[in-house]
């Protein structure tokens, strides 16, 4: 499994008495990573604007957190930076660990902090959250407003160095940019169809054919809002808007971004060690063992070589 986004290093670091990155009270920590056979996990460092005068600052904070507990288990688990470092991984059987920051804003505009991430560590970059942030609009705001004149250097920056661009909260104006700007494939790294569900956060069908044919992935978010009308995000959800994204974006498309300790708890597949539950859901809805391997790592995999 290759699992584009959580929000785990956020739990860790607002509730220190829940655990640590190899044991907690949350749905991702090592030891479920290991009974999912997960190959590698993105951690999102998330940092919400509206909440802090210190967003930088935060950032720090949360990606020290990130970098020492991956260190304190490398038995375990290993910082992946580069594609040989993915293929490492694959071969000693430990947990690859991708960094990312959810939120472009908390770089202020500034190209030197963005290199900064990169040496932190950092590999991908969801450009937006809810909120304008210079770069660009959230999906909450105006639809047709186009990236920042900063956004685009940003971008252009981005792809130079080789972060992934990621258009999850972005709008759909400036996710159709992106298809212009990059000469690479990007992503939405935990998002679903707005045909399926009609909410804001989702892709309308243009938008999904646009990242396929750039190349680009698409992770499933097992956030209930996004994924219909039951008060619990259900596997058969997950698997409806899986089936969509495949029939709109093709089989090479679809990816898992499950959004783990970011959205609301009550999720009929309890953790992270169950995703075994949604592989063999998409078994019994007629994918192959092939097309389950691909939406499962395989595509994700692809991605990260391509550009990491």
């Amino acid at each position: 499994m290759i699992d584009l986004h959580c929000d785990t290093i956020m739990k860790l670091i607002d509730h220190p008495s829940s655990g640590d990155l190899y044991r907690n009270t949350w749905k991702i920590d090592i030891e479920k990573l290991k009974k999912a056979h997960s190959k590698v996990q993105d951690f999102a460092l998330f940092i919400n604007l509206g909440e802090t005068n210190d967003p930088y600052g935060r950032y720090e904070a949360m990606r020290n957190l990130c970098t020492s507990q991956i260190q304190h288990y490398g038995e375990h688990i290993q910082h992946v930076l580069s594609y040989q470092d993915i293929e490492s991984v694959y071969e000693s059987g430990k947990i690859g660990a991708l960094m990312s920051i959810e939120e472009g804003g908390v770089l202020g505009g500034d190209l030197d902090k963005l290199k900064q991430a990169y040496q932190d560590g950092v590999r991908l970059i969801t450009l937006t959250w809810n909120y304008p942030n210079g770069l660009g609009e959230p999906h909450c705001g105006d639809q047709h407003k186009k990236l920042t004149s900063k956004g685009v250097e940003f971008v252009e920056a981005m792809q130079d160095l080789g972060i992934i661009v990621d258009c999850s909260h972005l709008n759909d104006a400036g996710t159709e940019q992106l298809g212009e700007i990059l000469d690479v494939p990007f992503i939405a790294s935990h998002s679903n169809a707005r045909e399926v569900t009609a909410h804001t956060r989702n892709l309308p069908d243009y938008l999904i054919k646009l990242i396929a044919n750039k190349g680009g992935v698409i992770g499933l978010n097992f956030a209930q809002s996004f994924l219909g009308t039951s008060p619990i995000s259900r596997i058969e959800d997950i698997v409806k808007h899986g089936l969509y994204l495949i029939n709109k974006g093709g089989e090479d498309v679809v990816a898992l971004g499950t959004d783990f300790d970011g959205i609301k708890p009550d999720t009929e597949i309890k953790d992270a060690s169950e995703m075994h539950r949604l592989y063999d859901a998409f078994k019994e809805a007629g994918l192959s063992v092939e097309q389950c391997e691909k939406l499962f790592w395989k595509n994700a995999d692809r991605l990260l070589k391509e550009i990491l």
